[in-house]
């Protein structure tokens, strides 16, 4: 991980020295082991070059921007399969050997790595600079194009949340050549080959018959087989992601290197478990579980004959317990005592990160910065409890030393040293979880589902990845997706839809309560994501396995946050005003 800000402009051009300062120090917070500045000059073009740097692969801390024979690389990724590397090695060394020295094209070389990535490079060569994104867009890239007033290109992993800046596609490859004056951003082409190997593959276009009967246990093989392959794809992403990840010097054994954006909800719970597996017992894993104070919820508590303060900060008629009670602290507890009656030997670290309403203001605009270019009331509410459940600061119960899932009964403050977050992102667009996903099959059975998950599929790219990178890395943390594992998504994509969801197995709060729909859930489970259900089931996780899935702005109450510019009849894309 590492933040980049690259700026190329003619050295007869005045620049804006105060805003580079200020790019500096934003991306400086992404990568607090190494920062590190370039400034070249060549021929009529100027270039300035800055890179920091996060520590998380190789045994040694590589210094950014890589620069030899009149190359130069600014690498913000993790290669997690597709070039040889043994554990010892830095990805960005590596991938700048590569660049330098191969004649293979820069698609091409692109091409075969899979893992979340946002690149500038220099090849001296060609007098070209070429810039992009992994093609799921999972690391930050903004750019800011050449204006009268700052006729220079910038390019940057985080803004200072100018409007001049704009989220960089990535769907494409970028260059520019230095022999244009006018610095036009060209399109790379993908090759073929990159498309076969990297890119999401369409998905099986085979629809049961119309007799295909509502599962229900026991299950067919064809079902058991499945799910042991789909957790075994999914394991081996949860590997790439959680090992020889560095213990820096400041860390003892006993500090936990991975944490999880924890709601109790059934990816996380999943993605949680399963890294169990593959981490040292010695370690603790941080479930981080955030929970806002709302005083919109506040209101709600008042007597209908009541008349509501305009603008109530406080709950005083709530305890300290109440205000976050929310629905996924309540969840997340339920699920932590699953893992410590599953997994007595691991520490599990239950963080509750609570934050009151007067602490959401004062980081607001430093939140509403980090998210642009993203500017909406869905922006502000998903990145409220991403930047604060990222921060890791919050509390979690002291334990017996001699058996760490037995609770002492007191408190104490606490910040996740853990520089690398799980996130369970993308299992709803890859498993049908979301209701509109219900509503597509409602009207328009299997094959409009199918439509609606190609859509999803083909639409990962333009999700706001980069706006939860900006967030999330701000304080020097990385998130890593398991459900975004390439391998994961060929693998999904291979199977047919009705082995992955079943919009006719109702949830069992919303069942009739009649013998004909008796059998509309497989032993209590709803039918969204039922393939991700049955693994949670098959690792003992029935809790998890039944749980409905609820949105994070909601289950944390960071919706409706957003202050006085928001009203009741905004939606999720109103623009902040």
């Amino acid at each position: 991980m590492c933040g980049i800000v690259f700026r190329i402009g003619q050295t007869d051009q005045s620049f804006d020295e105060e805003e580079w300062t200020e790019l500096v120090k934003l991306n400086a917070q992404r990568g607090p082991d190494s920062q590190q500045d370039l400034h070249l000059s060549i021929g009529s073009v100027s270039l300035s070059v800055f890179s920091s740097v996060l520590h998380l692969r190789g045994d040694h801390i590589a210094v950014q921007p890589h620069h030899s024979s009149g190359n130069v690389l600014c690498w913000n990724g993790e290669i997690f399969e597709g070039l040889d590397l043994i554990s010892t090695d830095n990805d960005g060394v590596k991938i700048f050997e590569r660049l330098s020295s191969s004649n293979e094209s820069i698609s091409g070389i692109f091409g075969q790595v899979e893992g979340p990535y946002a690149f500038v490079y220099l090849e001296g060569s060609s007098r070209t600079v070429y810039f992009g994104r992994d093609p799921l867009g999972r690391r930050s890239l903004v750019v800011h194009r050449p204006t009268p007033a700052k006729p220079y290109l910038t390019l940057a992993s985080m803004s200072n949340g100018s409007h001049d800046f704009e989220e960089l596609p990535a769907d494409t490859l970028f260059s520019v050549s230095l022999d244009d004056h006018c610095l036009n951003i060209q399109n790379v082409s993908r090759e073929s080959a990159y498309l076969q190997l990297i890119a999401p593959k369409p998905l099986h276009r085979d629809l049961p018959a119309a007799d295909y009967p509502i599962p229900v246990d026991p299950l067919p093989p064809i079902w058991g087989e499945t799910v042991e392959e789909f957790i075994k794809h999914l394991d081996a992403s949860i590997v790439l992601r959680t090992q020889d990840i560095p213990r820096l010097n400041s860390l003892k054994n006993s500090d936990a290197r991975v944490a999880v954006l924890f709601s109790g909800g059934i990816d996380c719970s999943v993605i949680a478990f399963l890294a169990h597996r593959h981490l040292p017992l010695s370690e603790p894993i941080d479930l981080l579980n955030v929970a806002f104070e709302n005083p919109h919820r506040a209101e709600g508590h008042t007597q209908p004959s009541q008349k509501k303060p305009h603008k109530q900060s406080t709950r005083p008629h709530l305890s300290e317990e109440q205000k976050y009670s929310v629905p996924d602290r309540i969840t997340g507890l339920e699920q932590v005592e699953e893992f410590r009656r599953l997994a007595p030997e691991r520490t599990w670290n239950f963080v509750t990160i609570n934050i009151p309403y007067e602490e959401t203001l004062r980081h607001r605009p430093i939140i509403e910065r980090l998210m642009a270019p993203s500017r909406t009331v869905m922006d502000m509410s998903l990145a409220l409890a991403l930047y604060f459940a990222s921060r890791g600061i919050g509390c979690i119960e002291s334990r017996d030393t001699e058996a760490p899932n037995s609770p002492t009964g007191s408190v104490r403050s606490y910040t996740s040293p853990a520089r690398v977050i799980l996130s369970g992102l993308g299992a709803d667009e890859l498993l049908g979880g979301y209701i509109r996903h219900r509503n597509a099959y409602k009207h328009g059975g299997w094959q409009a589902l199918l439509d609606e998950l190609q859509r999803d599929v083909d639409r990962i790219h333009i999700r706001n990845l980069g706006r939860d990178d900006r967030v999330i890395s701000s304080h020097g943390k990385e998130a890593r997706y398991p459900f975004l594992s390439m391998n994961l998504l060929a693998y999904l994509s291979s199977i047919p839809i009705h082995l992955k969801v079943d919009p006719r197995v109702i949830p069992p709060s919303q069942t009739p309560q009649d013998e004909a729909n008796e059998q509309l859930a497989v032993k209590g489970l709803p039918g969204d994501k039922l393939l991700l259900r049955l693994a949670a089931r098959r690792l003992g996780l029935h809790g998890a396995a039944s749980r409905a899935k609820r949105a994070m702005q909601f289950g944390s109450r960071s919706a409706r946050l957003e202050g006085g510019d928001v009203t009741k009849r905004s939606n999720g894309a109103t623009l902040l005003s």
